[in-house]
């Protein structure tokens, strides 16, 4: 499981369209990477890795900003009683889900721009702040494997900026085992 995407990594890296495109499968493999690096530092905390704990499913439909319900793939791993969430970045409230053709996140609140089908919806905090962690370690990856084949560098002081960043708060919430 990713728990980024690449427009995560590619924001934080400054990549313009064009880049993105070019970019595209060493940004893919370094957020898997950062994915195994998430679940191992949880394994050392004697926790569960927490790919294996998220409510996680798509938009089957896009949805605009301020949107008080969206349609997904699945709800499995959503709370009936409702919650908070994240899709692609925007964190949201919802009071309750309905299962049906597409099933559906109900009392939606929060949304602050529209998003595509098909974007990642994760069920609660957990996920966002996961999502933060993993785009800094996929972008610290990128930036230290392009530093590695090129002879004319990279940015060294980013890459361990954002490598100290996401280790420092992944270490955090490992131990805690929560974001409450």
């Amino acid at each position: 499981m990713g728990y980024c995407s690449e427009s995560d990594v590619a924001l934080r890296l400054g990549l313009d369209a064009a880049q993105r495109t070019r970019a595209s499968s060493r940004v893919k493999n370094a957020i898997r990477r950062a994915g195994i690096y998430i679940d191992q530092e949880f394994r050392d905390y004697g926790r569960d890795a927490p790919s294996a704990a998220i409510g996680s499913t798509t938009l089957s439909s896009p949805v605009s900003a301020g949107a008080t319900s969206m349609f997904v793939g699945s709800i499995i791993g959503f709370s009936s009683s409702g919650g908070n969430g994240d899709v692609d970045g925007d964190s949201f409230s919802y009071t309750g889900v309905a299962s049906g053709s597409p099933d559906q996140i109900q009392g939606v609140s929060g949304l602050s721009f529209d998003h595509a089908s098909g974007v990642t919806v994760s069920n609660g905090e957990f996920a966002h702040v996961l999502r933060e962690i993993s785009a800094d370690l996929a972008a610290s990856l990128y930036l230290e494997d392009d530093a590695m084949f090129h002879t004319s560098g990279g940015d060294p002081v980013r890459s361990n900026v954002l490598r100290m960043r996401a280790t420092a708060e992944l270490k955090r919430l490992a131990h805690l085992g929560t974001v409450d």
